[in-house]
């Protein structure tokens, strides 16, 4: 998921429609402000706030026409509806304006709706469901409903022990200090989580998230994870977004969608989180579409991140 979308000369009217979604919880606040700064000095220029045109939907269609710049361009708008922690109705009639005129049938608007309507039984279902049926259906046409029991199980159930699969992780920890292998089995041994295959512990097809943590940096409290979705986000090739608005929702806004973390509220860093997706859309590989990890684990992480292209936590 890249954010550098847009051509200059497209810049001026993308933003305007971006600050008019800003101005439906009735002012622009620094957040706001701060990710209208950012989406202009990503396509190179600065943003005088001031001086962009009246938004206009037509203009805006007539402008930009290209099918993938107007979905991101939609999904920034979600963002920045999202952004300072409080979206409002106006801001959601605005936003479906926007994918309306471009013509973008944008699953993330149920999220705004629900959010906004107070429904979080909705909110969580449409999470739910874009989050988790990529890989529900791809294991389900490799494996079966059997493959579906057994990747869904450790993540709301707590069953799916498998001692072979257990045991291939844990052996990591025979490998050298600084191997990849090994800083993810310290990484996970140090925070007392479960390997896959232990009860607790990922399915195998979602581990390439915490091998995630191990090339972004990025810590496992909430400030750290909302970070890594983000970086998750950018490396992802096929719907990145569904990773980006996730973790908004869950530790920016609150509304807690997993079971397995706490939701948390304000932990939306700006620059931050952006810079995390830029990370995450510098890598070289879709961690996500079925990664060979094990290719990589006794090679030395500093190698690794350099190999894929992960650009250092601190720029």
């Amino acid at each position: 998921m890249e954010l550098a979308f847009l051509k200059p000369e497209q810049v001026p009217v993308a933003l305007a429609a971006l600050q008019s979604v800003a101005h439906g919880n009735g002012r622009l606040t620094e957040p706001e402000r701060t990710l209208l700064e950012l989406v202009a000095e990503m396509h190179g220029t600065r943003a005088d706030l001031a001086s962009l045109p009246e938004p206009d939907p037509v203009t805006l269609a007539a402008q930009v026409v290209d099918p993938h710049q107007r979905k991101r361009l939609v999904q920034m708008a979600v963002v920045m509806a999202t952004v300072d922690g409080d979206v409002t109705p106006v801001q959601e009639r605005t936003v479906r304006a926007i994918a309306e005129a471009l013509e973008v049938d944008e699953a993330a608007l149920k999220v705004l709706h629900g959010l906004v309507n107070d429904s979080k039984l909705l909110t969580r279902v449409h999470m739910m469901r874009r989050l988790m049926g990529r890989f529900v259906g791809e294991v389900r046409e490799a494996e079966g409903l059997k493959g579906v029991r057994k990747f869904m199980g450790p993540l709301f159930f707590g069953g799916g022990e498998d001692h072979e699969v257990a045991w291939r992780y844990k052996q990591l920890g025979l490998l050298p200090e600084g191997t990849f292998g090994r800083a993810y089995w310290e990484f996970c041994t140090s925070r007392r989580f479960a390997f896959p295959g232990e009860p607790g512990g990922l399915p195998e097809r979602m581990v390439f998230h915490d091998f995630g943590h191990i090339l972004s940096g990025y810590e496992t409290d909430a400030e750290g994870e909302i970070q890594q979705g983000a970086f998750q986000a950018g490396f992802t090739r096929t719907d990145g977004f569904s990773f980006l608005i996730f973790v908004i929702v869950q530790f920016h806004l609150g509304l807690k969608v997993t079971p397995i973390a706490a939701p948390r509220t304000g932990l939306f860093d700006v620059r931050k989180v952006i810079r995390a997706v830029e990370r995450g859309a510098a890598c070289r590989d879709d961690l996500s579409a079925r990664w060979d990890h094990w290719a990589w684990v006794e090679l030395p992480l500093a190698e690794v991140r350099e190999r894929l292209g992960v650009p250092p936590l601190q720029a």
